[in-house]
């Protein structure tokens, strides 16, 4: 139902889009010679695509959104919601207690294939019986990955409005679902919550990985390169945008983090932030926040995206462990940057103007991140110029000391450098921006991580 009334919505917006450029055209370019008529139907294309783009967007988000949260397909959207906040296995039992069993008066039985183990049953009479773990076992002991139905007697079916529950696959761990009514859901869901079903148990293998080295092994160059699967390895290519990084933890373990991640052809979300303290939770953190903006699926709701962020970090309930963070949805298309700058140090824009080269500062519009309540979280928009250079860097750049205490940021030379050398390429700028760093702090200690992450607008 989902999938048919979403694609006639979509077809009744495209024949609309089509109809307006089919009369409009012609209206438009009436007895101009051939260029003019080829320029306004070119500008006429344009605007219907983006009319047609925008509307069916909107209207697409508000069917799904219509269809999810209501009758019984809302129950499961509320599972999926709450899965993107589940880090162990005790929070996935508390969804199903909460969520399923509660609400959805289902019975779960989440089983350890290989060594036939009951991770979790409800307290059920079904989740009790040693008869359907058996038959379970019997029929999907080797299973491929995925999400199937079955019907009352425990059997493969295709379509789940004959099914009695489903069952998730990956790897080893299967969750069975025993629901009455799980053919009144609509089937869209379902794909969605095998999805937030994988995306649990990877964070949570790396959860574990990380506190099992640190607790046995103590080895945390092992707990370091776990860290670093967090962290891109390679910067991706961004049509019109110019992309480098560099990134240097004090210890193995780091608190700083960074990311770049397409969104679209013309849109791209800039992160990078730090995380309170060094050490095991300060990593954590770390991996929480950007595992948690990867999958989200609206990442240019940055509104959105900070407020989960806020909620996974407090779900972890690590003592005084908070992110400063600064998002940039960065848009070619329309030349503009709109961000949030959760108290980083200020990240610059530097334009090349009829005046002189110019230093545009985004100072801060949001408090710390994952401590404190969030009543308002602001998000600014600046315009953009050809060859503009967005910059941005960890406290630990501007913040490293010489040998007279004097701070990097504080010195007379530090706009000088950054409007000069940021005409080369991202990458050298990036590299002469930490060599500056090391040659600053010749003779001490580098006392903060290093991150540093540059954008440049193409021209």
């Amino acid at each position: 139902m989902y999938r048919s009334i979403a694609k006639t919505f979509e077809t009744t917006i495209l024949v609309i889009s089509m109809v307006v450029f089919a009369v409009a055209t012609p209206i438009l370019s009436r007895e101009l010679p051939f260029w003019g008529l080829m320029l306004v139907a070119g500008t006429v294309f344009v605007l219907v695509r983006f009319f047609y783009d925008y509307i069916n967007q909107r209207i697409q988000g508000l069917i799904k959104d219509w269809f999810y949260n209501r009758g019984d397909t809302r129950l499961l959207v509320h599972f999926v919601d709450r899965l993107r906040f589940c880090f162990t296995i005790g929070d996935l039992i508390s969804a199903f207690r909460e969520i399923l069993e509660k609400h959805a008066d289902s019975t779960i039985m989440f089983m350890e294939m290989t060594k036939r183990y009951m991770v979790y049953n409800s307290p059920t009479i079904i989740g009790m019986d040693q008869h359907v773990f058996d038959e379970l076992v019997r029929h999907y002991e080797s299973w491929k990955d995925g999400i199937y139905f079955f019907d009352d007697n425990l059997d493969l079916v295709s379509n789940h409005r004959i099914g009695r529950g489903f069952f998730l696959v990956s790897g080893n761990l299967h969750c069975y679902v025993f629901m009455r009514f799980v053919r009144n859901i609509d089937k869209e869901i379902f794909p969605e919550i095998f999805a937030e079903y994988a995306n649990f148990l990877k964070r949570n293998e790396t959860i574990e990985k990380m506190f099992a080295i640190a607790a046995v092994s103590k080895e945390w160059s092992m707990v370091a390169e776990t860290q670093r699967a967090f962290l891109p390895k390679k910067l991706p290519e961004i049509p019109k945008v110019e992309l480098a990084s560099y990134f240097k933890p004090l210890v193995n373990v780091s608190g700083d983090y960074y990311d770049v991640l397409p969104i679209d052809t013309d849109r791209t979300l800039l992160l990078l932030g730090d995380v309170s303290g060094k050490g095991l939770a300060a990593a954590l953190i770390m991996g929480i926040v950007v595992n948690t903006i990867r999958i989200m699926e609206k990442k240019d709701e940055l509104e959105q995206v900070v407020r989960t962020v806020d909620g996974a970090i407090k779900g972890m309930k690590l003592q005084d462990k908070y992110t400063v963070l600064f998002l940039g949805l960065l848009d070619t298309q329309k030349m503009e940057l709109s961000y949030i700058n959760a108290s980083m140090a200020d990240p610059l824009i530097i334009s090349e103007t009829k005046a002189g080269r110019q230093i545009r500062r985004l100072g801060s519009n949001c408090s710390v991140i994952g401590i404190l309540d969030l009543d308002s979280v602001g998000v600014d928009t600046v315009k953009l110029l050809p060859g503009d250079v967005i910059l941005m860097a960890s406290d630990g750049v501007s913040e490293v000391s010489n040998e007279q205490g004097e701070m990097l940021g504080d010195t007379e030379g530090w706009i000088d450098f950054v409007v000069e050398e940021s005409r080369c390429s991202a990458q050298e700028f990036v590299q002469k921006l930490s060599d500056l760093v090391i040659t600053h702090a010749s003779g001490t200690k580098l006392r903060d991580d290093v991150t540093v992450l540059v954008a440049k607008v193409q021209e």
